[in-house]
């Protein structure tokens, strides 16, 4: 019987929107009685490194890798080779990939090499297609949403603000507590995410807090498990996150199912998926544009819209995959 071997990183405590896209989808795929083993590597794992394990997969089977680590990728591999790709890493600090143009060619090369990809929304199918020299199969998996979310119902009388991502530049915070100071009206900022991916960025928020004396209403509460997720989002009313750049946006999806009214980047992504949600779409430098718009939010007594469509499951996600192995 042949295998299929999933190959990804391990960010140990750190959760990102990948991270639960690959669990979850080997999980669903085991309930469909496929054989399924997982590799878990470091996400620092060397070329050398990640040739040697995948050398030891025997002939024949299939290879999933998470494209978080196509780029260390150097050489054509025997097996039947998918790369999952949430969002090229070349497009990590900027929408335009010859900013890292290093990173863009070993991305390329492997994308190429591979012997399909699979990715998480018809915008990124878009941008994948830009990297490949010929035409390719690219199967789009929608992530599913827990319905837990669903069920969620949220303190529409509030004045929290909730934020999830880990704490690295493209998740855009900067732009976020710089339209926060803006506001002229009662409220707390609740960050969820790991500040320890980038230190340097993590203090350079912390100094403009402290110049716009924000200490007392702006926390970071780090990495939580999904029932302290949930237990923030029941407390809150509003979400925001001016992200740069999403493969998909898992938390901010997460957060308009749960019937938060939601802030965020006006992005092609974000746009598809989020279609009929009680969403805000903005410009995350016009920090004037937002601030009017979370102090209207606050101060509005209307109960949003929920955002009912039930278009995301995990299940629909693993049968969409395994139809393309």
């Amino acid at each position: 019987m042949k295998n299929i071997y999933f190959i990804i990183p391990d960010f140990g405590k750190s959760l990102t929107g990948g991270t639960i896209y690959d669990d979850q989808v080997i999980r669903e795929l085991k309930k469909s009685h496929l054989s399924i083993k997982d590799i878990r590597v470091s996400p620092k794992v060397s070329s050398i490194t990640l040739l040697r394990k995948i050398q030891l997969i025997p002939k024949h089977n299939t290879i999933i890798l998470d494209g978080f680590l196509a780029n260390r990728l150097k050489k054509r591999v025997i097996n039947n080779l998918k790369i999952l790709v949430h969002h090229p890493c070349s497009l990590e600090i900027s929408n335009n990939q010859m900013k890292n143009i290093g990173l863009y060619f070993s991305e390329r090369r492997a994308f190429n090499m591979a012997d399909s990809l699979i990715t998480v929304s018809k915008h990124m199918k878009s941008v994948l297609l830009k990297y490949l020299d010929s035409q390719k199969n690219i199967c789009v998996a929608y992530p599913g949403i827990d319905d837990e979310y669903y069920n969620i119902k949220p303190d529409c009388t509030s004045s929290n603000i909730l934020s999830i991502g880990n704490i690295i530049p493209r998740k855009g915070y900067h732009f976020l507590i710089k339209a926060l100071s803006e506001v002229n009206y009662d409220w707390n900022l609740n960050i969820i995410g790991d500040h320890n991916l980038d230190i340097n960025y993590f203090n350079h928020l912390k100094r403009i807090i402290s110049k716009h004396k924000l200490e007392n209403k702006i926390k970071f509460l780090g990495v939580l498990g999904k029932d302290s997720v949930i237990k923030e989002m029941k407390r809150s009313r509003i979400f925001m996150l001016l992200t740069q750049y999403e493969g998909f946006g898992m938390s901010i999806v997460e957060s308009a199912s749960a019937g938060l009214e939601v802030i965020t980047s006006d992005l092609p992504v974000l746009r598809e998926v989020l279609k009929n949600s009680n969403t805000e779409f903005v410009d995350a430098e016009n920090s004037c544009q937002i601030s009017d718009l979370v102090e209207s939010k606050l101060n509005s007594k209307n109960i949003p819209q929920e955002f009912s469509e039930k278009k995301f499951r995990w299940n629909s996600t693993s049968k969409i995959i395994k139809a393309s192995l």
